[in-house]
C-alpha cells in the first residue's frame, strides 16, 4: 500500500475512551488497513500545547502514522457517506486530498456512534478550530 493510498470503501469504525476520546475509520478489520483517528483535545490549557497549536483534534493517518492537530475546515456524515474538507496544510501534511469523500458500509449503530464521536472530538479544544458540520443537500 503506497503512502497516497486512500479508500474509497470504509467498512470498520470504533472509538476508544481508554486515555483520552478517540473515534477511528478503517477501510477494514485487518490490522494493517488504511486508517483515519480522530481524537480529543486531552488539556486545551496546557501553555505549551497551546505555543505549539496543539490546544485542539488530533487526526492521524495509517499507515505511517502522520499526524496533525486541527485543520478540518467542515464535515458532513450521512447513512452511507463521510465527506471531509481539509485545509491545504493539514491535506499536506497527512498525505491526502484536501476534499475526501469515503463510502459507507457501516450499521445504523455504527453510523449513529460515528456522528457523535465526530462533533465531540471536533468541538474539543480551541473555538476557532471547530470545523463547520455540513448539512445533507437536498434536491
Amino acid at each position: 500500500m503506497d503512502d497516497d493510498y486512500v479508500p474509497e470503501l470504509i467498512t470498520d469504525a470504533g472509538e476508544s475512551e481508554e486515555y483520552v476520546y478517540m473515534v477511528g475509520i478503517r477501510e477494514s478489520a485487518s490490522p494493517n488497513a488504511w486508517s483515519m483517528l480522530f481524537q480529543e483535545c486531552l488539556d486545551e490549557d496546557d501553555e505549551q500545547e497551546i505555543e505549539l497549536g496543539m490546544d485542539t483534534y488530533c487526526l492521524v493517518v495509517d499507515p505511517g502514522q502522520r499526524t496533525v492537530y486541527g485543520g478540518v475546515l467542515a464535515y458532513q456524515i450521512e447513512a452511507d457517506r463521510l465527506r471531509l474538507v481539509l485545509s491545504e496544510k493539514t491535506a499536506e501534511v497527512l498525505g491526502l486530498s484536501a476534499e475526501l469523500t469515503f463510502s459507507l458500509r457501516l450499521a445504523p449503530d455504527v453510523i449513529n456512534m460515528l456522528s457523535k464521536g465526530l462533533e465531540r472530538v471536533f468541538t474539543s479544544g480551541r473555538p476557532d478550530a471547530f470545523p463547520e458540520r455540513l448539512e445533507r443537500r437536498t434536491a
